[in-house]
């Protein structure tokens, strides 16, 4: 099986997208007719036509819909479970394990592999044995784990030249050579790329062909071979049979990075403006980072500081996205290193059950025997028999107690994970989101003090200071309040607390970046209103949806702030007209962190999720409840419930 490529935060990490090297001609049938086919069987399938057809659906959306890739292999595995069709249930096991490396979803693609690869073993089905190698390998060369990859690609490509299958044999040969390009091992990485580009012009893969030249290019600018790199990107580009714009695009940029070292800085910032054009088009993150990177340093050596410093500044937000996607790929790398341990504690639990089914069949040979002898005397069955049940009665006691203690070390296990997840989190915030904005600040401070910029270069810079400094304090107060949150003995100092007067000074504190942003705020209220709460846990609270609904509201927005009563709580709403949630983002609002929820502001703020964790751990703690309205681009309304404490005039 290929792979085209999708990219990680370092400088070049891997190729590890499948290339579709099935057309419309392997199956004999379109898309259309798959689609009316399925709908005939109503999604039920009752034969072995039926469950390929529902394996063609899901290799058909890989690319394009992977959710809908996912459901046909499940319909078509819950069919050839059914039907018993083993073949067909290697394909679908195969099928669903692709659709999850490529949503990047690693440990759930090793387990369906890991199925596939043992149920095509039992019947020796050489081609599924080498679709589920290559996909381990795959998901290997994503965590950067290029001498384990090296391996599986290896038996994949063994079992593929049994099958005389060029485009997975050349396809293989490229992966082994882009692992040992990343191990710096240059003379292996030549002889299987270029085996690579044999096979894929012998048996006619363009896409496989363009690949190649351009991988060839980036190994010898990794070699430092700067005449030969810039012929195969060139050639990757003149290469008339097939042209891909994703190959396009990285063909230029390797040009870029090539005349660059070169010093030829107007070409080289040519190529990379063509790169950074399309890639951005593209939505390729990666690539549309190094462009940026790229045209940075050429305006930088052309004394072009002030684009240079734009580019750099593009390059971060690109590259704080990428490292996001980097840390999600090192807890999917935990994933994979439990389901290794879980692999070989099944192979020993498995060990254990055969050497107790031994046990039990000496044990009931043995006692069939004795129950012979016993039969001799009714004093001695009768004895047995009030023996067996003692024995049993304490059997189950001591299954009962087996049982606590089990529920017992889940639960720990589970608040371990809780408090590991939560652990990581603040460490990636202190690792990155705090070093992150005092990086910018000092790079600019650095052009400040080279003296090549102009006033107005240098006002735009000391108001990007003024915002990332408020970005670090915002951090460091929700921090320091999360820290004093987690110590232990830390009690709540419940009393009564006047919410309409701690309101009013939280917006004010906001009163700048209202201001900065143009934003109107609508603050309703008739009279004090009074609470019980913890009055710090109330600013803190207030603090964080405010900020939230001031970062998600864009210019000239209007967010408006009002009370209401409801039996013994007082509700305070927060509504903006900003850019609202999804579905998706408003069901995971308070059951996820990093990435599943995080986002930019309307001017690109940062977020780290650091404020919903606060906001949902001290509305818990001081007895109240928090509701979320949201639509998409229609903006977003909290509403945080505190108990309330009556005054003689309830009306709010």
């Amino acid at each position: 099986m290929s792979v085209k490529r999708t990219f990680g935060p370092v400088l070049f990490i891997a190729v590890i997208l499948f290339i579709t090297i099935f057309s419309n001609a392997c199956f004999g049938q379109h898309l259309s007719e798959l689609i009316i086919h399925f709908n005939q069987f109503k999604g039920r399938p009752t034969d072995s036509t039926q469950v390929s057809v529902c394996n063609k659906l899901a290799e058909k959306y890989l690319y394009n819909q992977p959710d809908s890739a996912v459901l046909f292999g499940k319909i078509a595995l819950q069919g050839a479970k059914k039907l018993q069709l083993s073949r067909q249930k290697a394909k679908a096991y195969n099928q669903i394990a692709k659709t999850y490396y490529i949503t990047g979803s690693y440990f759930e693609s090793l387990s369906y592999a890991d199925s596939a690869l043992a149920l095509s073993r039992q019947s020796d089905f050489k081609p599924e044995i080498a679709t589920a190698i290559n996909t381990r390998g795959l998901i290997y060369l994503g965590q950067n784990r290029f001498t384990e990859a090296i391996p599986e690609f290896s038996k994949a490509l063994l079992l593929n030249e049994q099958l005389k299958d060029s485009a997975r044999i050349a396809a293989n040969y490229f992966n082994i050579g882009l692992a040992y390009d990343e191990l710096r091992q240059f003379d292996k990485a030549f002889s299987n790329l270029e085996k690579a580009l044999l096979v894929a012009k012998q048996c006619k893969d363009g896409h496989l062909n363009q690949m190649s030249l351009n991988r060839i290019g980036e190994t010898y600018y990794h070699a430092k071979n700067y005449k030969q790199a810039l012929y195969y990107f060139r050639s990757a580009l003149g290469f008339a049979a097939y042209q891909d714009k994703w190959e396009e695009g990285f063909a230029y940029s390797g040009m870029a990075q090539v005349l660059y070292e070169m010093k030829e800085y107007p070409q080289a910032l040519d190529y990379a403006a063509k790169s950074y054009a399309l890639m951005k088009k593209l939505n390729a993150d990666w690539d549309t980072e190094r462009a940026a990177h790229i045209l940075s340093k050429c305006y930088a050596a052309l004394k072009n500081y002030q684009k240079a410093y734009e580019y750099q500044a593009i390059a971060r937000a690109y590259g704080d996205s990428i490292l996001n996607e980097k840390k999600e790929q090192e807890i999917n790398y935990l994933h994979l290193q439990d389901k290794k341990a879980e692999n070989l504690e099944l192979v020993r639990e498995n060990e254990n059950s055969r050497q107790v089914i031994q046990s039990n069949r000496i044990v009931i040979i043995l006692t069939t025997l004795f129950s012979m002898l016993l039969l001799a005397t009714l004093f001695f069955l009768r004895r047995n028999i009030i023996r067996k049940n003692a024995l049993n009665q304490e059997l189950k006691h001591r299954n009962t107690e087996i049982e606590h203690q089990k529920e017992e070390i889940q639960a720990q296990r589970e608040e371990l994970v809780s408090i590991n997840r939560t652990k990581d989190r603040v460490l990636s915030v202190i690792g990155h989101d705090l070093r992150s904005p005092f990086a910018s600040v000092r790079q600019a401070l650095e052009l400040v003090r080279s003296g090549d910029i102009d006033k107005a270069a240098q006002e735009m810079l000391f108001e990007n200071f003024h915002r990332q400094i408020g970005l670090v304090s915002e951090l460091i107060d929700n921090l320091l309040a999360w820290a004093s949150s987690q110590q232990s003995g830390q009690t709540i100092r419940y009393k009564k607390v006047n919410l309409t007067e701690a309101t009013q000074k939280v917006i004010s504190l906001y009163k700048f970046s209202f201001e900065q942003k143009k934003q109107r705020i609508l603050y309703t209220c008739q009279k004090d209103v009074f609470i019980e709460a913890d009055e710090n846990h109330v600013k803190i609270i207030l603090q964080n949806i405010l900020s939230n609904a001031i970062k998600f509201t864009p210019q000239n927005g209007t967010i408006k702030v009002f009370y209401t009563q409801e039996k013994d709580f007082v509700a305070i709403h927060i509504q903006d007209n900003g850019m609202g949630m999804s579905g998706e983002k408003l069901a995971a609002l308070f059951k996820a962190s990093g990435v599943a929820i995080n986002e930019k502001g309307t001017e690109r703020e940062p977020g780290t999720g650091l404020g919903l964790l606060l906001i949902k751990q001290f509305v818990k703690e001081n007895k109240g409840r928090i509701e979320v309205k949201s639509e998409k681009d229609k903006g977003s309304e909290f509403i945080v419930y505190f108990k309330s404490i009556h005054t003689t005039e309830p009306s709010l």
